[in-house]
């Protein structure tokens, strides 16, 4: 008896802290993240989080980003008319690099050697700046919704380069 009680304490201790490591990965990566609280609620919101090495983590991140940047392509067509449209149409084609760009980083994100990992880094940066092309595009006069759209994808991505940086060491 006293052994079986030795043996479920120490497995409630291995849980705990399991638990405990589980909640300080996401704590550690998103209070890297501009964005604290969005990068919490993406990560958190994921079943797939529980558990989760940063090789996960970065899986989930890559999954919300490209999710907002089809998003943001979705309103960025709302606003093809003729005064927008060339506007709308490069942000609609700079947001499909950006995608390009995670599919790439979703290959990349379990990786171990150097080389591929600065090659997410890299990859992670440029969809940023895909989607931050948007936001030039349109300038002062960017509608309300496309900046709103084109901001909570540059947060979600901003995840995805903290994840990268934490891989590679940095």
């Amino acid at each position: 008896m006293a052994n079986y009680s030795l043996l479920l304490f120490r497995a409630s201790i291995v849980l705990a802290l399991l638990f405990i490591s589980e909640a300080d990965l996401i704590s550690d990566v998103c209070s890297k993240a501009q964005k604290t609280f969005l990068c919490n609620q993406a990560l958190r919101s994921d079943p797939c989080s529980r558990g989760a090495n940063l090789p996960g983590l970065g899986k989930i991140a890559i999954d919300e980003s490209r999710a907002a940047v089809q998003n943001t392509i979705k309103v960025a067509k709302l606003f093809d008319n003729r005064g927008n449209k060339g506007k709308s149409e490069t942000c609609i084609e700079t947001c499909g690099d950006a995608i390009d760009n995670l599919n790439d980083c979703q290959k990349l994100v379990k990786a171990r050697d150097k080389f591929s990992l600065n090659t997410l880094q890299t990859k992670a940066s440029a969809a940023l700046t895909d989607v931050s092309t948007c936001d030039d595009e349109f300038g002062a006069g960017e509608p309300a919704k496309l900046k709103e759209a084109s901001q909570t994808a540059q947060d979600l991505i901003d995840v995805v380069l903290v994840i990268a940086n934490l891989l590679a060491g940095n």
